[in-house]
Order: C-alpha cells, then sequence, then structure tokens
C-alpha cells in the first residue's frame, strides 16, 4: 500500500484559508463609527434648524399679516422656506429677524441632502473612504472626497450654532423692541412705520367697506 493511503483527504483540499497570514479587513471600525456619529449629529441639527425655521416664518408672518393672506409663506421645502425667511429679513427689517441663519442655510441644506442620499465606501483593508452619489437611472457616481467626520462634525456644529440662535428669534420676535430704542437704526424704524401705516390702511378699507354697505341698500 502506497503512503498516499495514509494522507488526510481533507489535505487535498486545503487553499490556506486557517493560515495567520489570510489577508482579513483590518480597517479601525472607529472610522465607521466616527462618520456615523457625526452624520447623526448633523441630521440632528437640520432638522431642528427646520423646525424653528417654520416657527419663526409661522409668528413673522401673522405680525405682517393677521388675516392669514400670506401664510404660504411658512410653508414648502426647507430651500423654500429659506428662501422666504431671507426675503423676509430685507423687506421687514422691523421684524429683527437677526439675520437669522447667516446666509448660510442653501449651502448646509444641500450638504444634508448629499450626506442623507449618498453610500459610505469604505476600504476594508486600509480604511480609508468616500462619500459616494449614485444616480441610479445612469449609474454615474460622483465620489465626494471633501465630506469626512472633520468636516461633517464642523457643519453640524454651524447648525447647532443657527438653531440655537433661532430658538432665541422665536421667542422674542412678537415682543417688539419700543420705537424710541431704534432711532440709531433708521431703515428699522422707517420699516416699522411703513408696517404700522398699511395695517391702519387696511383697517380703515375694511371699516369704510362696512359702512359703505347699509346706505347703498
Amino acid at each position: 500500500m502506497s503512503d498516499d493511503a495514509d494522507d488526510d483527504p481533507a489535505d487535498r483540499y486545503d487553499n490556506g484559508f486557517d493560515e495567520p497570514d489570510f489577508d482579513e479587513p483590518i480597517a479601525d471600525p472607529a472610522i465607521r463609527a466616527g462618520y456615523r456619529e457625526a452624520l447623526g449629529r448633523f441630521i440632528m441639527a437640520h432638522n431642528e434648524v427646520d423646525f424653528w425655521m417654520t416657527g419663526i416664518l409661522s409668528k413673522a408672518v401673522r405680525m405682517i399679516a393677521p388675516d392669514g393672506s400670506l401664510a404660504n409663506l411658512a410653508l414648502g421645502d426647507f430651500a423654500t422656506r429659506a428662501t422666504n425667511l431671507q426675503l423676509l429679513m430685507h423687506t421687514a427689517p422691523h421684524l429683527a429677524l437677526g439675520n437669522v441663519g447667516d446666509g448660510r442655510l442653501h449651502e448646509l441644506n444641500g450638504t444634508r441632502n448629499v450626506l442623507a442620499h449618498s453610500h459610505f465606501d469604505q476600504d476594508p483593508w486600509d480604511g480609508t473612504f468616500e462619500i459616494v452619489k449614485a444616480r441610479h437611472r445612469t449609474l454615474s457616481e460622483k465620489r465626494l472626497n471633501n465630506l469626512n467626520a472633520e468636516s461633517i462634525n464642523k457643519g453640524a456644529e454651524e447648525l447647532e450654532r443657527i438653531a440655537s440662535h433661532m430658538s432665541a428669534v422665536f421667542d422674542f420676535i412678537d415682543h417688539p423692541v419700543p420705537s424710541e430704542y431704534l432711532t440709531q437704526w433708521p431703515i428699522v424704524l422707517k420699516s416699522r412705520e411703513l408696517w404700522e401705516m398699511m395695517v391702519e390702511e387696511a383697517a380703515k378699507e375694511k371699516t369704510s367697506d362696512g359702512s359703505a354697505t347699509p346706505e347703498q341698500s
């Protein structure tokens, strides 16, 4: 009998998978965990800004038009409401919105949309990663190398500051500063006077319409 008869049949199919030098993924799991934590922080901060922005717009349009004629300015998607908020800051400075959002809402919202709809593509061995935004119809990919845990946390921190500012504006927007304190900001004072005059004129028109009806009948 040959020596081959004593061999273990399993040895003939040994591919070396039990060898200690078999390549296993060695990427530090903390990299993925750090990205996940930064992503969650960013989305939560964005949601908070979204909440306060709607509240501010709702109060602002009620102050300008108590009849509800401008209520739609508080509706729409994030980008639409951010534009409406910017519009109010330019056309009604007496509302004292305090440049809330610092003109950064559109850019930060764009980053949020990329993060919410993109894939975290990590090399399982060296740990490097890219954020991949795929367009499913064409299967084209856009790799966004400038997004990482550090930059996402920085954006989240900015959103948190904006949300904190918005919270304060929401609390005080319907407690206007007395006119005598606005003399150093003429445009704000004139803005308030203009809106007050418009409200008075609208009230006069309603009164005159109501009194004219019985006379005509």
